[in-house]
């Protein structure tokens, strides 16, 4: 019965959709079958037939029965479903179900589906009842059928999938941000190759007959494999790894093998590959064979042979071998699976003849890149195998290839492909493990033979490769038993010499067999089997390869015709044995088998190049080892060749002895070679040279007497000039030829861009080896300084001789070292000189040990290179030695002068002082050289004692760098600088004054002085920047200083200075002598003293050149506070002063371009404050200033605000001075002046805003008006440019050609953005008529910029009149121009004719809209009438939440094809009247279960998110329940994150109201809520930063004006000023529970996390923060359970170091933040090995913050209230912490930042008062007397000085503030001195001071305070 009724509610569906034809063939066959599938098959119905019969709702009935529960008629095979027929039925009608749903939805032949050729990006709406369809089946997940026919029908109609996304109510949005790796890697191999590929595609496109296809398939191949090896390469990218979240480098890896394994299983093997290169091959070699039995004759053969292979083949072979290259890489399995002998591919590219000529160069180096890349084991290399059929013996081994491959390579890359391979190949085979590098002259010398000669050397070399490989220990045993024999001959030579010439174990084989083990990887066992494989091991213990020995056997059975072979073993042997550093062992094998050679074959003569060699190479032999083995007939000798190489002339010359290396024609042919030498050329050169130089210091004894050091010298220079050239050929290596073939040739080989760069890295690769070559030998490095540092070598030298030898060769190395050190600091290989360093650094200190009571007359050779190399050495090893420079006697620092001469530096103290300063000039490392007080005392005393513009240079560096310093500098240098007036001296006094109490008290005593004072008189010019740096600087309430000696210089000074200035009253006064005499005049005790100035600069302040003058004049007016009367008077003179002044200054410099305006500015400034009554002026002043002002500077606008507020004094009175302007006049000046119009449209910009310009051009328009004046004329306003180009047309063309600008052109002027922006802020509060009494312009401090937004006060008026009956206006511009909205929001206006207005203005636009014609007319003219239905009060204020709902459904009404348009219509055509109590149609949209309700939500959720800006609106949302919603929506499975952030926007914007945030947070459990959402799942940045900003806005809002009152609060001059109990704050559980949710949401930040946001969180939490220690302070007793502690687990050191990095501009809310925060130290616990030590963690914590906090406190400003802040948290987190304080006193820079924030709290001006800073001085002093207590080493007076400056019991403020005071003189024992020398001399001139003042004196309380402490010291000390 189910059946039938489905089937006839079709039928139903078949009439409504006209399709009855149908019927008769569907009830024909009656309704027993599946009658369905009729329509479905049937060709006579077209697909739009189907679609209309298919509704979405037929599909939908039809899937109901996939849930049939129906009576049971039929039966299946399955013998299963016997038993239970109730499922048997169920099953048949599910299958013919889910097979019609099949067939109907995904065949495109038979169904309802269509192809979409675009895949849904062209926008179009695609199968729509496909799409209703499939959203409509929620069982989806459910039922396994219904799954299946979701995803088929998304497979077949891919377009749907994205709009199928939207619609569901599934999210397919991933929930975890760490995918598992299976479906990280299906991720990957989506983007890796097309679904298209596997095995059978490959395989397939590989033995297609198609050349073409072939390289389709291969081109792929390779593409897909360079992919995946990025992709790989990026996997096992340690650095993207390191600080990701979530995966790991072992995940990566992991992840990677799968990658390996799938992609193993899509690519075909390595056999169908090599198949296809075998086939190739063979079909090359038939054609070959077919074409030569048809051509007949040698010249066709010759043809055939060396015809090329077609382009295609060579393509297809290029491909294969790049393919088999990228297996290796990708694939490595599948390689080493493959059996194949990969050395079989060289068949056909090589012969024994070399590289074959028909075989393109692409081809060569693609099989050597194969070679290169491929494992050793997959070529038989020393196999010997059938290489080419055409040659005489067709059997060679590959290597034999290989070698005829290099020599007879034309390119360059492919010579050096082949050359690495072949290094490649010997050194895989083992036998080269550590000298492989000896190989490489092998090859060279090869290369070098002639190619006609080659091919015996080359089969000579490949026999003895092969025999060496296959039995290579017989060989290995030779050279160990030659290392041993050399070894035991060396100790037979001399006991003395025994052991250092012994190798460090006793027997070779102990040494090979510890290599074994190392090779094994046994790296624990490395330290007991004995020293580790260091690079001077290897070198001993293998001083050659084992193809020395194999060459010289195979060479003494070599026939007597091979003399090409006997010339290139001499050669390469030569090599070799320069490249020695020991050639004792060589030269002993090679005379063993000279021996051989000699006695196998007596009687034949050997050849010339043996016994040139054996006379070559007995030169190293001991005297006793020597051999006459040749006799000298026999000796060919060279002499007579002119050598034509660098090597070679060397080897001859040095064959001929020292004198020969002495001769000019030698240096000339030196220089002549060395510009032949290619780059290649230098390490073995080096190395000979090296040879040499070893030997002469070895043999420099033997010598003769006349010859000396000489060719030492002259080896030496050879190096030197070797270098020089290595480093300039590095700079003009490159040549554009050279560079343009290069590039071709790479081209030719399609090398890639990266490949052809191995040049330019190989040159680097030769500088570095020659350059460790020389510094790592251990002749160059055991000789350096050796002398110096009585660490001399074995030797057999005379003294004499010695030293000379020593001083010859530290000079010629300290050059090396001079030139070399900078190219090895910027290659990155400093570490290569390290050991020269070290040396210096120690024979420094070992000099200054040894002579520092002496004063030496020159520099030692330790001196020198220091000097010049100290910027390479290690920073710490340099500190150490200027400490010890600046610790040396002072005599040592000076060198004695004769009689009547000032000392000068000696060698120490100009070497202490260049490194100083270059230190400073450079500081960075480690922030320069920190100077202790021992280091400075040194420095003063220098200057004292000598004279130095140097030191004084350095020293006023130091003191402008380091301010603090001066505290560590004794008086004596002030007293000396003042001594020697000179300008560097004078600066150093300066710093000294302004940084230093006990600097400025001795400067005071130094004055009184009659004979000082006198000086000063004498040389006021020259001490008068110094006078005006102490007149600041004694103004600084100090308790530490005495006031007599200020009093007294002041009297002194005034008495002087002021005759000075009086004396020329007429004169252009200078500006320090004017700052020197306002500073007097502030700090004179007595008014009479500059009485005569004050009576004669009123006159001198009316000239133009006066403007110096004027900073006298608040000197003189703070002076004159006390007395009204005078002044008064010197008021009224100076306003007179000034309007003279300025009316000078405008007549003088009338074009404003060249006046001084800054000057102008600031007498302007003041003339507002002086002016006070018209009657302090006379008219005729006033009238000039006014006429020359207007005339000259109009569009100033300083004079223009001037002139407007001194109108109000000058004409506000009852009566009016007669003579004055008459305001009518000045009316008429201003606006018909020639300047008005251009001044008042001098910008660009609209002038229909809110910005105070455009607000003040509204106002005078309405002046005009309410002064009778029209502006109908002028109407419509324009505004902007096209209101100044409509005046300026209507003003040219006159009143009968002027045109009057259209309305839609007026509309045309609003700016889209502007208006929108003006909707959504929409002024409430702005009044469209102001009161006179109120504020006439605008402002809104919760809106950053005004002039964003347009001023509903000239747009409503605007409005109204462009909507007049009589005005023809386009009513759908007025609407799309965004006019009608913005009227629409003016209805929620707080003022009452600001809503009058808009009602007034939509009444005239409906008027007008009644009449207009356009087609979304009658939607529009509903929408107000279903408003104006809604209004039941007369000019009734609406919801701002409403007003937006109605602006955004005016714009909607636009947009007809937007799926809102359908919504919003239904709404309104269902409703006569907007209710305006509640949100439109909230739920529905909020709830929608249409296809597109998330279209819907969001639309609701932007209304809410723009309309809740007051308490109205949301006391409307809150009585319909919908932040309740909205809450418990978020919080359920169904938001998704999108939805969600828009709640939490809506939430933002609700709690910017005050009731709002109060109740959210309150009643509604908001905070909650946060935590909830934030710990609910991993949150993406969008969200996070919602939440962010949602705590902010909550907070401070919560706060109000608390912020405010808190920070006045902190920054009040004392408690009594602003009691605590006054400040209002929030409740303590309130703002722990904000503190709770801004420490859940800490725990979700990542170091990513954006930087706007994170400043947004820091500030909230920083202002949490303070606001609970505030609120905690308010309790008398505070409880435990009362308090929220602070979460106490220490972050890792990492992430505290990403946040510190990540600070930017939020460095006060960190230190906020990080000063609550205090290390929790557990008790000691065993930890596990790989788990970190708390206590070493909370630690290295507390250490990074407080280093940190530090160094932002420093670099910064001074600030009184953080650096409080920051004091309160060190000592509780530091001090009171024992492992605290030990890392700031170990931390050298840690301790400096704490001295120069203590030095800035003393000497800092803050605006707060003497109390407040006595506060954090006696903090900070209490944590250093701390630090300088635990540090220990403390004076014996030190108890003493604390108890009397600081002492435990007193309620003397007067006394407290005096010790804090002094205690800063104490500054130098934390700086490390023993003693408190300036301390105590501080404590002197205080007793001292109160010795000499007068007795008639009364002194402060902090006078005498100071003095008896100071006397209280005095007697502790006597």
């Amino acid at each position: 019965m189910y059946a039938i009724n489905l089937y006839l509610r079709c039928v139903d569906d078949m009439y409504v959709f006209g399709v009855s034809e149908l019927l008769p063939e569907i009830l024909s066959t009656g309704v027993k079958e599946d009658r369905m599938s009729i329509v479905v098959i049937n060709k006579g119905i077209s697909k739009t037939q189907k679609v209309r019969f298919f509704t979405p709702v037929v599909l939908a009935n039809i899937a109901s029965l996939y849930k049939w529960n129906g009576i049971e008629d039929a039966t299946t095979d399955d013998d299963r479903m016997v038993d239970d027929s109730e499922h048997a039925g169920q099953s048949v009608i599910r299958e013919l179900v889910h097979s019609f749903l099949l067939d109907i939805c995904c065949s495109r032949k038979h169904g309802i589906s269509f192809h979409d050729a675009s895949f849904g990006t062209a926008g179009r709406a695609g199968n729509i009842v496909l799409l209703q369809f499939l959203v409509g089946q929620k069982q989806a997940t459910e039922d396994e059928l219904v799954t299946e026919l979701v995803v088929n029908v998304l497979k077949a109609t891919p377009d749907m999938l994205a709009r199928y996304f939207q619609e569901t109510q599934y999210s397919y949005t991933p929930r975890l941000k760490i995918l598992p790796l299976p479906r990280l890697l299906s991720m990957i191999m989506v983007v890796s190759l097309p679904p298209v590929c596997n095995k059978a595609f490959f395989t397939q496109g590989l033995t297609f007959a198609n050349t073409g296809v072939q390289l389709t398939t291969l081109s792929m191949m390779n593409f897909i494999l360079k992919r995946a090896n990025k992709n790989m390469n990026y996997l096992l990218d340690k650095s993207e790894w390191h600080s990701a979240d979530g995966y790991t480098l072992e995940m990566m890896g992991d992840l990677v093998l799968q990658y390996r394994e799938i992609l193993s299983k899509i690519l075909p093997d390595m056999t169908s590959i090599v198949s296809k290169w075998q086939s190739l091959s063979k079909k090359e070699k038939t054609d070959g064979d077919e074409k030569k039995k048809k051509l007949k004759g040698s010249l066709s053969r010759r043809l055939i042979k060396t015809k090329c292979p077609t382009a295609e083949v060579i393509l297809l072979k290029t491909l294969i071998l790049q393919v088999i290259c990228l297996y290796q890489k990708v694939v490595p399995h599948l390689v080493s699976q493959c059996k194949f002998d990969f050395s079989k591919l060289l068949k056909g590219i090589v012969s024994e003849k070399g590289m074959r000529e028909e075989v393109p160069p692409v081809l060569q180096y693609q099989i050597l890149q194969l070679a290169l890349d491929l494992p050793a084991s997959k070529f038989s290399w020393f196999r010997i195998q059938d290489v080419d059929t055409e040659s005489s013996s067709g059997e060679k081994s590959v290597l034999y290839l290989l070698l005829k491959m290099f020599v007879s390579s034309s390119s360059s890359h492919l010579k050096s492909s082949t050359r690495l391979l072949v290094l490649k190949v010997l050194k895989d085979s083992g036998v080269f493990e550590y000298t492989w590098t000896e190989l490489e002259l092998w090859l060279d010398q090869l290369a070098k033979v002639e190619a006609s000669q080659q091919e015996a050397v080359i089969q000579f070399l490949e026999r003895v490769l092969v025999k060496l490989v296959c039995n290579s220990y017989t060989y290995t045993d030779k050279v160990a038993s030659l290392v041993q024999e050399a070894a035991y001959l060396q100790a037979n030579l001399s006991i003395q010499e025994g052991d250092a010439a012994s190798i460090p174990i006793s027997h070779i084989d102990d040494v090979l067999d510890m290599l074994d083990v190392i090779m094994e990887g046994n790296e624990g066992e490395m330290e007991e089997l004995g020293p580790s494989l260091s690079e001077d091991l290897i070198i001993q213990t293998f001083p050659f390869s084992v193809v020395v020995p194999a060459a010289l056997e195979a060479r003494n059975k070599l026939p007597a015709d091979k003399g090409v072979v006997h010339e290139y073993l001499s050669a390469v042997l030569s090599d070799v044995l320069h490249c020695q550093r020991e050639p004792l062992p060589l030269c002993l094998a090679l005379l063993q088998y000279d021996k051989e050679l000699v006695s196998t074959e007596p009687s034949a003569p050997p050849h010339p190049s043996i016994i040139h060699l054996h006379q070559y190479y007995s030169k190293w032999l001991p005297q006793q080892s020597r051999e006459e083995l040749f006799k000298s007939s026999e000796h060919h000798s060279k002499g007579s060749s002119t050598p034509i190489s660098f090597s070679a002339l060397m080897e001859s010359a040095y064959s001929q002895g020292p004198n020969a290396l002495l001769e000019d024609a030698f240096r000339k042919n030196v220089e002549g070679t060395l510009t032949s030498m290619l780059i290649d050329d230098f390490p073995v050169a080096t190395k000979q040279i090296l040879l040499y130089i070893r030997s002469t210091v070895e043999n420099l004894g033997t010598f003769p007497k006349d010859i000396g050091t000489a060719p030492l010298k002259t080896l030496m220079g050879i190096l030197h000039d070797l270098v020089s050239k290595l480093l300039g050929f590095q700079e003009s290596a490159h040549s554009e030829p050279a560079a343009a073939e290069n590039s071709q040739e790479g081209s030719d080989l399609f090398l890639e861009i990266n490949q052809l760069s191995t040049a330019e890295a190989n040159k680097e690769q030769v500088l570095v080896s020659v350059l460790g070559s020389i510094f790592k030998h251990p002749c160059l490095q055991q000789w350096f300084l050796a002398l110096e540092l009585a660490a001399l070598p074995p030797h057999t030298l005379n003294p004499v001789r010695l030293k000379h030898m020593c001083a010859q060769l530290n000079d010629d190395i300290l050059t090396l070292l001079k030139i070399c050190s900078p190219t090895l600091s910027d290659l990155g290989h400093l570490e290569l000189s390290c050991s020269y360093m070290e040396a210096i650094e120690k024979a420094v200190l070992k000099e200054l040990m040894e002579k520092c009571s002496q004063t030496p007359k020159k520099q030692s050779q330790p001196f020198q290179a220091l000097l010049s190399l100290h910027s390479f050495m290690d920073s710490c090893n340099l500190r150490e030695v200027v400490s010890k420079l600046l610790l040396l006697p002072h005599g040592s620092l000076i060198s004695p002068s004769s009689e009547g001469a000032q000392a000068e530096l000696s060698v120490y103290g100009h070497a202490a002082l260049l490194i100083l300063t270059e230190s400073k000039a450079n500081p960075s490392k480690d922030h320069g050289i920190f100077l202790s007080q021992a280091h400075l005392h040194g420095l003063s005393t220098l200057l004292l004692s000598c004279s130095s513009h140097a030191l004084e240079a350095f020293l006023l560096q130091t003191l402008s760098t380091e301010p603090g310093s001066a505290k560590l500098i004794h008086t004596d240098v002030l007293l000396h600088c003042l001594q020697f007036p000179l300008p560097d001296s004078l600066s150093i006094s300066s710093l000294l004054l302004q940084n230093c109490s006990t600097h400025r008290l001795c400067f005071e005593m130094w004055c009184l002085e009659p004979a000082n004072m006198e000086k000063l008189s004498d040389q006021t010019e020259t001490f008068l920047p110094l006078i005006n740096t102490y007149l600041q600087v004694a103004r600084r309430e100090d308790p530490a200083r005495p006031q007599e000696g200020c009093n007294g210089f002041e009297a002194s000074a005034a008495g002087k200075i002021v005759p000075m200035c009086s004396g020329k009253p007429d004169g252009r006064l200078w500006s320090p002598v004017t700052e020197t005499l306002a500073n007097l005049i502030r700090l004179s005790a007595n008014i009479k003293d500059t009485k005569s100035l004050i009576n004669t600069l009123p006159d001198a302040l009316q000239k133009v050149d006066s403007f110096e003058r004027w900073q006298l004049v608040d000197a003189v007016t703070e002076k004159l506070d006390g007395c009204p009367e005078e002044q008064d008077t010197w008021r009224k003179s100076v306003t007179t002063a000034a309007l003279k002044c300025l009316i000078a200054a405008y007549s003088h410099s009338k074009d404003p371009a060249t006046a001084r305006l800054e000057q102008e500015h600031s007498i302007l400034e003041r003339l507002q404050g002086l002016l006070t009554s018209a009657e302090d002026i006379t008219a005729s002043e006033w009238n000039s200033f006014i006429k020359n002002g207007l005339k000259y500077r109009y569009r100033d606008h300083h004079y223009m605000n001037t002139l407007s507020h001194l109108l109000g004094v000058m004409y506000g009175g009852t009566e009016v001075q007669k003579d004055l302007i008459p305001l009518t006049t000045l009316y008429m000046m201003t606006s018909s002046h020639s300047l008005f119009l251009p001044t008042m449209l001098e910008d660009d910009e609209e002038h229909s805003r809110c910005q105070a310009k455009d607000q003040k051009l509204l106002l005078l328009l309405q002046e005009y008006e309410r002064n009778d004046v029209s502006l109908l004329k002028f109407q419509s306003f324009l505004w902007g440019p096209a209101a100044v180009e409509h005046h300026k047309t209507r003003k040219s063309l006159g009143a009968s050609l002027w045109k009057q600008e259209s309305f839609e052109d007026l509309l045309a002027l609003l700016n889209t953005d502007r208006m929108l922006q003006t909707i959504a802020h929409f002024p409430q509060h702005r009044k469209i008529i102001l009161q006179d009494d109120k504020e006439r312009v605008y402002y809104n401090n919760a809106v950053e910029d005004l002039g964003n937004f347009y001023d509903p006060r000239f747009l409503l008026p605007l409005f109204s009149t462009i909507l007049q009956p009589e005005c023809v206006i386009d009513c759908l511009k007025f609407v799309s121009s965004h006019a009608l909205g913005l009227t629409v929001m003016a209805l929620s206006s707080y003022d009452t004719k600001v809503r009058a207005a808009a009602y007034h203005v939509l009444s005239c636009f409906y008027h007008h809209l009644e009449g207009a014609r356009f087609r979304e007319k009658r939607q529009l003219l509903y929408l107000m009438d279903t408003v104006r239905n809604g209004v039941r009060q007369q000019n009734q204020r609406l919801p701002f939440v409403l007003t937006t709902y109605i602006a955004k459904v005016a714009q909607q009404m636009l947009k007809p094809e937007d799926h809102m348009y359908m919504v919003l219509n239904r709404f309104l055509l269902s409703h006569q009247s907007l209710d305006f109590r509640r949100v439109p149609e909230f739920f529905k949209l909020f709830y929608g279960f249409d296809l597109e309700h998330k279209m819907e939500r969001e639309w609701i959720l932007s209304v809410l998110e723009e309309g809740i800006s007051d308490g109205h609106s949301y006391e409307l949302c809150e009585q319909q329940g919908i932040f309740q919603t909205l809450l418990a929506f978020s919080s359920s499975p169904l938001c998704d994150e999108h939805s969600q952030a828009q709640i939490i926007r809506v939430l933002c914007q609700a709690a910017r109201v005050t009731r709002a945030a109060y109740n959210l947070t309150k009643s509604s459990g908001l905070l909650t809520w946060i935590i909830q959402v934030v710990e609910k799942k991993n949150l993406d940045q969008q969200l996070l930063g919602a939440i962010v900003d949602l705590l902010h806005v909550l907070w401070f809002t919560n706060l109000g004006q608390k912020e405010k009152q808190v920070d006045e609060a902190k920054t009040s001059s004392s408690t009594e000023e602003k009691p605590k109990s006054s400040v209002k704050c929030l409740p303590l559980p309130l703002i722990t529970e904000f503190l709770s949710v801004a420490l859940t949401i800490s725990r979700h930040l990542r170091s990513r996390v954006k930087a706007a946001q994170l400043n947004v969180f820091l500030q909230t939490l920083c202002s949490v923060l303070k606001h609970r220690g505030t609120a905690l302070s308010g309790w008398g007793r505070i409880r435990p359970e009362v308090e929220a502690p602070l979460p106490k687990p220490v972050p890792e050191k990492r992430t505290w170091q990403k946040m510190l990095r990540l600070r930017n501009r939020r460095e006060s809310a960190d230190r906020v933040i990080f000063v609550h925060w205090e290390p929790a130290f557990p008790l000691p616990e065993p930890q596990p090995r790989e788990k970190l030590d708390p206590s070493q963690l909370a630690s290295d914590t507390a250490h990074l913050l407080t280093k940190w906090s530090l160094r932002c406190l420093v670099e910064d400003s001074y600030d009184e209230t953080r650096t409080k802040e920051f004091l309160h948290w060190i000592q509780k987190a530091v001090i009171k912490q024992g492992e605290g304080m030990q890392f700031v006193l170990l931390d050298v820079g840690m301790k400096a930042d704490v001295l120069r924030l203590y030095h800035q709290a003393f000497e800092a001006q803050c605006s707060s008062s003497l109390s407040a800073k006595v506060d954090v001085l006696q903090l900070f002093s209490n944590i250093m007397i701390r630090l300088l207590e635990s540090q220990g080493n403390l004076p014996e007076l030190h108890q003493a000085v604390v108890s009397a400056c600081l002492p435990e019991a007193t309620h003397d403020e007067s006394r407290r503030e005096a010790g804090l005071f002094l205690l800063s003189s104490y500054h130098e024992l934390w700086r490390g001195a023993t003693s408190a020398e300036l301390f105590l001399s501080h404590v002197s001139l205080v007793t001292r001071a109160k010795c000499n003042r007068q007795k008639a004196s009364k002194s402060s309380l902090s006078q005498t305070a100071i003095r008896a402490i100071c006397h209280d010291i005095t007697t502790l000390k006597s």
